[in-house]
């Protein structure tokens, strides 16, 4: 599966991570493009509308990461081939304020 992030909200967290933390998602990204589902999927009224209006998607999952940091993708699919979309990486507190905790 091809895996991209969005260049806002998750490549500048994913540029600054500690070593620990960068092995961690790097490893999520390797099984991603292995057609490896990670994580747990929300259920629908668990989404924030954030994600629904800027990427048009309805399958977000969520990957609990070390230090209680978080990992937000979406499967999308684009002229029939699935694509993971890693929405955003962040630690517990702006999770929270994401998903209105």
């Amino acid at each position: 599966m091809d895996v991209s992030g969005d260049p806002c909200d998750f490549m500048p967290s994913y540029t600054n991570l500690n070593n620990a933390l960068y092995r961690k998602v790097k490893e999520t990204i390797d099984d991603l493009k292995k057609d490896r589902i990670v994580g747990f999927r929300l259920r629908q009224e668990q989404i924030p509308q954030y994600y629904v209006k800027k990427h048009d998607i309805n399958a977000v999952y969520k990957v609990d990461l070390p230090g209680y940091w978080r990992l937000i993708y979406g499967i999308l699919v684009i002229h029939g081939e699935r694509k993971a979309l890693l929405m955003e990486l962040f630690d517990h507190g702006k999770y929270d304020k994401r998903f209105c905790y």
